[in-house]
């Protein structure tokens, strides 16, 4: 009955967008759409067990910090905080109960963007605002993007999403970035625009582009997967890589708003730069503090014979920094990694598979700190055993880095979510506050 429910209030939720879903005929899939558009009459005020519009009476609603949590039926919960540290929370003091699961997002100042793939359902998306340290955050509303999108990222004001292997007429390589512009009346599409990959990609293969890097002049570095088409005819839903004949390269292509390639970037030294849960495609290229963009190759592709690496490219640089390379795998003792994050200088954050065998559901339920710079690693201790570890098991539980510090998603079994806060200069964790009634804390953040 919880299920048929929960299937009813996502529909109903989709009709509100204007969205529609097939049950006797063929579905369409909208891969993680976006959110924006002033919020509809039907979140009008209501009370039940002692909560208004989703928010309880007794709901905590101050601070700058963001949670994303859900409980054990998955339905998720925005919440708001003071501190990440002290303070125990419960999940009944939420902001607002989403619409529907799981959430990603993107923080980016005042804003949290979340967005949703439903699988044969149209994605939605959601997003609010911080305007006041003391009040709860502004429900900016709800979105949905036409077009499908595997990749996003900012580029100065404009928010930038991406999805390749669209199929169109005779031709199943192509890549549709599309551009909006968020405020506080919602988001406007700017601009869709469209780009065959075959002559970019070479060897008549298709790119798939993951990860985003604002250059901060107008053009921004994405890397590229070179594969054979996933899809061909009509039906293709794009968006996946195919199988990859070239699995040994790393490729990086810079291009501006407008689509105009101004350079591609290839190396030998380790395999493409993208990490994957499924389908879902992982980023894995950031930039820091100094403007040198690091480039991450988890060496996923089974026929790939070379390990877990880097590559970096200096700021104004026009290519790989040939004196530059990491053998992470090494350094991790044979482990490889599944997700990458930049904590502060040029030290980051690894999420490390459980075996030294990646594969496409596999968990990854352990950590280490890794200074780029140094080539070196440091072990994060004091977490529990990871065999006890229920979480980071999918790709929810995003850390958080705020002032130099992590702050580490963990559910053990039989227990409530908590946020670990890892000290990066020695790698030791302590626990932080717990949120009761919480299976896990999908995602963490800091509006501004």
């Amino acid at each position: 009955m919880e299920e048929v429910k929960r299937f009813l209030k996502h529909i109903s939720f989709l009709e509100g967008l204007g969205g529609k879903a097939v049950l006797g005929g063929k579905a369409f899939i909208l891969f993680l759409p976006l959110l924006f558009a002033a919020c509809s009459s039907d979140e009008s005020a209501e009370s039940t067990n002692g909560e208004n519009n989703g928010i309880a009476s007794d709901a905590t609603t101050s601070g700058h910090f963001f949670l994303d949590v859900a409980s054990d039926d998955g339905t998720e919960y925005i919440m708001q905080a003071t501190s990440v540290t002290d303070g125990d929370l419960n999940i009944k003091s939420n902001i607002k109960e989403l619409p529907t699961s799981p959430y990603t997002w993107v923080f980016k100042n005042s804003y949290a963007v979340g967005m949703s793939y439903q699988q044969q359902y149209p994605g939605v998306g959601y997003c609010v605002k911080l305007v006041d340290e003391s009040k709860p955050f502004e429900q900016i509303g709800t979105f949905q993007v036409s077009d499908r999108f595997t990749t996003y990222g900012f580029v100065d004001k404009l928010f930038v999403t991406g999805i390749s292997g669209q199929t169109k007429g005779n031709r199943s390589d192509i890549s549709i970035f599309d551009f909006w512009t968020p405020d506080d009346n919602g988001v406007r599409l700017l601009r869709s625009k469209s780009m065959t990959t075959n002559g970019l990609a070479g060897e008549g293969q298709q790119a798939t582009f993951s990860g985003i890097i604002d250059n901060g002049d107008g053009t921004f570095l994405t890397a590229m997967i070179k594969s054979d088409h996933k899809d061909d005819g009509s039906d293709a839903q794009g968006g996946s890589i195919g199988n990859v004949k070239y699995p040994d390269s790393c490729w990086i292509v810079k291009m501006d708003t407008a689509l105009n390639v101004k350079a591609v970037y290839g190396d030998n030294r380790i395999s493409y730069a993208c990490g994957q849960f499924r389908s879902q495609t992982l980023n894995s290229i950031y930039k820091v503090d100094d403007g040198t963009v690091y480039v991450f190759s988890n060496s996923y592709e089974a026929n790939s014979t070379l390990p877990a690496g880097a590559l970096r490219i200096k700021k104004g640089a026009n290519g790989f920094d040939p004196d530059y390379y990491f053998d992470i795998q090494t350094e991790l003792s044979g482990y490889k990694f599944r997700r990458v994050w930049p904590i502060t200088g040029s030290k980051f954050l690894l999420e490390l598979y459980d075996e030294k065998t990646a594969t496409s559901t596999g968990a990854a339920r352990h950590y280490a700190i890794i200074d780029m710079e140094t080539k070196t690693h440091t072990d994060i201790t004091g977490l529990p055993d990871k065999l006890n570890i229920t979480s980071g098991q999918t790709t929810g539980d995003i850390p958080m880095v705020h002032n130099g510090k992590i702050f580490i998603p963990i559910t053990v079994r039989g227990g409530y979510a908590a946020l670990y806060n890892v000290d990066p200069a020695t790698g030791v964790a302590t626990k932080g506050i717990a949120i009761t009634g919480a299976a896990t804390i999908r995602s963490a953040g800091y509006l501004e």
